[in-house]
């Protein structure tokens, strides 16, 4: 029964999806930017860039309903408990709702911050102007949080083909529409405006779909202390692994609008930006594996040797499209946004390169961990990696004073957290290959990977490029019989 659920083509579809779903939602996005940088200017499109980074950020107050819907959810369709299924619901949704009053109060101490202290900006006379946008950016941010409940019911029935249709269309229609609007105005507050429309009708979208999937559904303001103790106790740890990543992954933003300003910011948002959705994608491939390993949890040698062949498998098709990736992004982003831009971005698409393929390795530990009912394990590790990466960004930006130093800070201490993160796991789980040299071998491909990205000379890019796909056979087919059988039959 187990075996045949893993093994299901299920497996293959929900990875389909969910790739198409991360992959072209954003290259709708990626392929308009040029439009936008040359119809709106640095600063402006800078302004765009820091409220992004403020809507993702103040998702951290989300106390983790979307990962508790997920589970509890998963759980109960798994024990047909259909009363079950709408009280989680009914009950993080009303939490969400007074989380979204609390944003509506932080984003007012930010806006008071910026047009008291001017803090964030290097030009006073754009602040009213970014001050707007960051209060459009508060409804976004109540859309965001609720769209994340909603779209986990669909993925805990796994079926994520909903998702990825109501994603691809609005956010199709709302790059559509902020193109118009950028050509008839140039102006950065309508252009929001629009966004947040966009945004309020998928959420309505998303909601009227429910009824598909729990029938006669309707929502209704629910709270007590034990249901929200219920969905807090798991959460909680999930939640704290959510700011913890978001502070590091997307704080960075926030140094460089700080120390080097909007215009700066522009071309960093832009690639770290790229590549938050290319490590989306590459989680989007093995996503799946969360509800399976939720209703197989008791047998604990089955999802360990799940999580160890996705593990594998997200590791080989990673670091393969990373190297594609690296060989191919000069004349990608050279056509993209010309060559000026490529040359100003180059050292950031070398070092997020360089910090992806190590990164990449914290994707399936993440979703078994969570799963598994180590949660509370799975903080302690965010917590350990997390920390060693703020301490490299401060230590590069300290000694280049750049923000490429930032990055090669980052990159370095990745290297390190992602090493002590496997070996913590293998001693935890007792795996029979838990030694230095075993954890070491996993990290060999992502070294070789690196050097596409490192060296200018296509020769060399090509030779690290067939060394890395060498050290891919040898380590993860030949050494771990990587099954790869779980994706097709």
């Amino acid at each position: 029964m187990k075996n045949k659920s893993i093994t299901s083509s299920n497996n293959l579809q929900n990875s389909i999806w969910n790739i198409l779903e991360v992959v072209l939602s954003p290259l709708i996005l990626f392929a308009s930017i040029p439009l936008f940088l040359y119809q709106l200017g640095d600063e402006d499109y800078g302004i765009w860039m820091f409220v992004n980074t403020v809507i993702i950020v103040f998702q951290t107050v989300n106390l983790g309903l979307n990962f508790s819907t997920y589970k509890h959810i998963s759980e109960a369709i798994s024990n047909a408990n259909h009363n079950e299924i709408k009280t989680t619901l009914n009950v993080n949704l009303s939490l969400n709702i007074l989380i979204s009053i609390l944003v509506i109060l932080l984003i007012s101490i930010l806006s008071f911050s910026i047009y008291k202290y001017d803090v964030f900006i290097d030009n006073s006379e754009i602040k009213e102007k970014l001050i707007s946008c960051i209060f459009i950016g508060a409804f976004i941010i109540f859309t965001k949080l609720t769209e994340q409940i909603l779209y986990n019911v669909y993925r805990a029935f796994e079926n994520f083909k909903y998702v990825t249709i109501i994603t691809i269309l609005i956010k199709l229609v709302t790059v559509l529409g902020n193109i118009i609007i950028t050509y008839q105005t140039q102006n950065i507050v309508y252009i929001l405006l629009f966004t947040a429309f966009t945004a309020l009708i998928g959420l309505v979208v998303n909601y009227s779909q429910l009824v598909k999937f729990i029938p006669n559904y309707s929502f209704k303001f629910t709270l007590s202390k034990v249901l929200i103790k219920k969905e807090i106790n798991y959460s909680l740890f999930i939640w704290l692994q959510s700011i913890a990543v978001i502070l590091t992954y997307q704080g960075d933003r926030f140094i460089v609008s700080y120390k080097f300003g909007l215009v700066t910011l522009t071309l960093y948002a832009i690639v770290s930006t790229l590549f938050n959705h290319i490590h989306m994608a590459i989680g989007a491939l093995t996503s799946w594996v969360f509800p399976q390993i939720v209703k197989n949890k008791a047998d604990k040698v089955f999802i360990f040797n799940m999580y160890l062949t996705t593990r594998n498998i997200s590791v080989v098709f990673s670091i393969i499209l990373l190297c594609l990736f690296c060989l191919l992004s000069e004349p990608i982003f050279s056509i993209w946004l010309g060559t000026e831009k490529f040359n100003e971005m180059a050292d950031y698409i070398k070092w997020f390169s360089i910090f992806e393929f190590f990164f990449i390795f914290t994707i399936i530990p993440n979703y078994f961990l969570n799963a598994s009912g180590h949660e509370k394990f799975n903080l302690k590790m965010v917590l350990l990696f997390t920390s060693i990466n703020v301490v490299g960004i401060i230590t590069g930006l300290l000694i280049y004073k750049t923000s490429v130093g930032m990055l090669i800070g980052l990159a370095f201490s990745t290297i390190v957290s992602m090493f002590i993160l496997h070996y913590k796991i293998a001693q935890k789980f007792n795996s029979n290959k838990k030694s230095i040299l075993n954890i070491a071998l996993l990290f060999i491909p992502s070294f070789f990977g690196s050097g596409t990205a490192w060296f200018d000379n296509y020769s060399l890019k090509l030779l690290f490029f067939i060394l890395c796909i060498f050290s891919l056979y040898f380590i993860y087919i030949k050494y771990y019989k990587t099954n790869f059988k779980v994706l097709t039959e």
